[in-house]
């Protein structure tokens, strides 16, 4: 951001760079927000995808198990 003040020679103003660091901040904490947001939607649609189960039923009689896969 630009300076405000007037200043000799080309010297720095010490301008206040609050609105800098607070943009950096906000920034940041959006990437680390989407990024976080996608990773647990990729989890949540991939993640348990192919795992290997099993469910056992039984009958009066006799009892039978299904092998398969999660989907």
């Amino acid at each position: 951001m630009t300076c405000e003040k007037e200043c000799n020679q080309g010297r720095d103003c010490d301008c206040p760079r609050t609105t800098d660091r607070a943009t950096v901040i906000v920034v940041t904490l959006l990437l680390l927000a989407i990024v976080s947001m996608g990773f647990g939607v990729w989890k949540l649609l991939n993640g348990n995808a192919g795992q290997d189960c099993a469910v056992e039923v039984r009958f009066q009689d006799s009892t039978a198990t299904y092998i398969g896969k999660t989907v």
